[in-house]
């Protein structure tokens, strides 16, 4: 089934008599563009509406001056706006809905890391040693587009925090051949690869679901880090998504995320955000505590981590007695 484009969007709503016809020199016209282009934004969640004039329609910078692969541009020209297909349309502010096993960099050791770091264990990777070992700092947003896209920069790690959004999206067409409004922003051509397909698009669902399990649901320190945070500190408490404390907060969460497992292989279980992801083991792989505490709670080797500490502790104890044997020899010579 082919993209919709915006004019044919106009019509059908002229057609069903919900909008009356509008030259396309109107600023009417404009309006309606824009009121089109908000439904979208909230029933996608893939961006935010800013604004829109005669030349140039705006979306909310959520990453906060970042440019990365998701918002390469905040705005789009208003006269590509109405003939464009919706998914072609949206590829003009970046890559809202990546395709599966897609890397996205240049960099010859960032290809090099997509390519080896395929595997990933929830104790050794999670968002306990993101924050206290690689010093990332998490950022909740209201957009799908930018979950787990970490800007090296200033350290921040965006995360989506409205997971019923997901859940209210069914991955698959009914038998009815409805779809839903994210699934229509998905391809149909076979040359924008970079661009997910419908069926990618419901694999993109699932994965950021499992993504909140191996950040914060899997292991007992996560959780309670999780518990320390608020992702809802700057809105209303009425509009807090009570599932988000749940699947991140929770030991279980079953029949609400795909099968969690201790190890994920990502090129089978997050085909989409693998990308994403190995940018971030990336960076924890190459981090080194530099102070004790970071040490101590760097625990992803254990083998590592108990030798170290068991020299540390042994060692400590050898100058301690050498210690206690000079004041002893210091005490006898000063009674003789």
């Amino acid at each position: 089934m082919e993209s919709i484009t915006f004019d044919e969007v106009m019509t059908l709503l002229c057609k069903d008599g919900i909008m009356r016809e509008l030259s396309h020199d109107n600023n009417n016209h404009i309006s309606a563009l824009y009121l089109v282009l908000c439904i979208v934004s909230w029933q996608t969640m893939l961006y935010k509406p800013q604004r829109i004039d005669h030349m140039h329609f705006e979306i909310h910078d959520e990453q906060g001056g970042y440019r990365g692969d998701a918002y390469m541009c905040l705005k789009i020209e208003v006269a590509s706006c109405t003939r464009m297909p919706l998914s072609e349309l949206l590829m003009g502010f970046g890559v809202l809905l990546p395709s599966k096993n897609l890397c996205l960099s240049d960099d010859e050791a960032s290809r090099e890391a997509f390519q080896r770091k395929v595997e990933v264990n929830a104790k050794c990777f999670n968002a306990h040693f993101l924050t206290s070992i690689a010093g990332v700092r998490l950022k909740w947003v209201d957009t799908l587009a930018c979950h787990l896209e970490y800007n090296p920069a200033t350290k921040e790690l965006f995360l989506f925090r409205f997971p019923s959004f997901i859940l209210s999206c069914p991955s698959h067409s009914s038998g009815t051949g409805k779809r839903t409004v994210l699934q229509a922003c998905a391809t149909t051509n076979r040359f924008h690869c970079q661009w997910a397909t419908e069926s990618e698009v419901g694999c993109l669902l699932n994965e950021i679901l499992l993504s909140y399990r191996l950040l914060f649901g899997q292991t007992k320190r996560t959780r309670a880090l999780f518990r320390s945070l608020d992702p809802f500190r700057d809105v209303p408490r009425a509009v807090a998504d009570p599932l988000l404390p749940i699947l991140c907060g929770k030991r279980s969460c079953h029949g609400l995320v795909p099968l969690e497992t201790a190890e994920y292989y990502l090129p089978r279980d997050f085909p989409v955000l693998r990308y994403r992801l190995s940018v971030l083991q990336d960076h924890l792989a190459r981090a080194t505590p530099r102070k004790w505490v970071q040490l101590w709670r760097d625990n992803r080797d254990s083998a590592h981590w108990l030798t170290f500490w068991a020299v540390i502790v042994f060692g400590a104890l050898g100058t301690l007695l050498a210690l206690l044997q000079v004041i002893l020899q210091a005490v006898q010579i000063a009674f003789r």
